[in-house]
């Protein structure tokens, strides 16, 4: 099965109020923070940025408040009017550009090099599956000449990594029913999820570093780095404790920080980072 975009949006426009409350959790504290820090690396006052699969806008928000110039851009009606309402709430409608539905994979009504940084962060480009090619080309299209692209994607080596968290005996019994892969074959560098597989909430590509590496060349682009986020801390374990002690939390947040620069760690992560320059 390839990409259902109706599938998706449907999905998301059912999601309420989850993906906000998300990045509110331990786990997707640690993700927002590491993911702040490389984007601030990369921007500057006054920059257009798109944020595209923007969610109900948390990182749109964080932009705003810093200087830039926000298109907010999401396949889902609901979760943008979630940023519409949270970004009104935060008094920052005043640094956004536009708040529209786009598909990444048309990007059509948007100019050719638009932007000064591109963003598309979350699960957007592991959601379009088969059609990950057009998507990175129109990401690329609206990107100035020259400027940079953050994107992420869904690890696979750290989802394998998160076996635990599963029911990891079943998944393991029943292989073929969570991924579309035959363990008597070399393990690939990408790998889809089987769809109606019970692990994940919607069909999506698996990416490792090494692929994004070639893909993202392969498109024309220069890598700049690529981090992970959460590699020791994750979705499903129970960082209660963390979160209600600051002084841990804070720990936690600038060991992830750190670790995210460790090259041995890059695919350990549950989401890998790319930055990548318009040549």
């Amino acid at each position: 099965m390839g990409y259902e975009p109706d599938r998706i949006r449907e999905y998301y426009n059912s999601y309420g109020d989850r993906e906000w409350d998300r990045l509110e959790s331990t786990h997707g504290i640690i993700q927002y923070k590491v993911t702040t820090h490389i984007i601030s690396k990369y921007l500057h006052e006054g920059d257009h940025v798109l944020d595209a699969g923007s969610g109900p806008g948390r990182y749109s928000i964080w932009l705003a408040r810093n200087d830039a110039k926000v298109y907010v851009s999401d396949i889902s009606d609901d979760q943008l009017q979630q940023a519409r309402d949270r970004i009104s709430e935060a008094g920052v409608m005043s640094s956004v550009l536009a708040i529209k539905r786009h598909d990444i994979c048309d990007l059509g009504e948007i100019p050719d090099d638009t932007f000064d940084l591109v963003l598309c962060l979350g699960g957007a480009l592991s959601y379009v599956r088969d059609r990950r090619h057009q998507a990175i080309d129109e990401l690329i299209r609206v990107a100035k000449p020259g400027s940079p692209l953050i994107i992420s994607v869904m690890s696979l080596l750290g989802t394998f990594h998160l076996l635990a968290p599963f029911d990891g005996a079943e998944f393991l019994e029943n292989i073929t029913d969570h991924v579309e892969w035959d363990p008597a074959t070399s393990f690939p560098d990408v790998m889809n999820s089987v769809p109606g597989s019970s692990e994940w909430h919607a069909p999506m590509t698996l990416y490792t570093s090494t692929y994004i590496q070639e893909f993202l060349e392969e498109h024309g682009c220069k890598v700049i780095e690529m981090v992970p986020t959460n590699t020791i801390s994750s979705a499903g374990f129970n960082m209660d404790k963390i979160k209600a002690s600051p002084k841990a939390l804070k720990a936690l947040i600038d060991l992830e920080i750190k670790f995210c620069k460790k090259s041995g760690l890059l695919d350990m992560g549950q989401h890998l980072i790319a930055v990548a320059w318009k040549m």
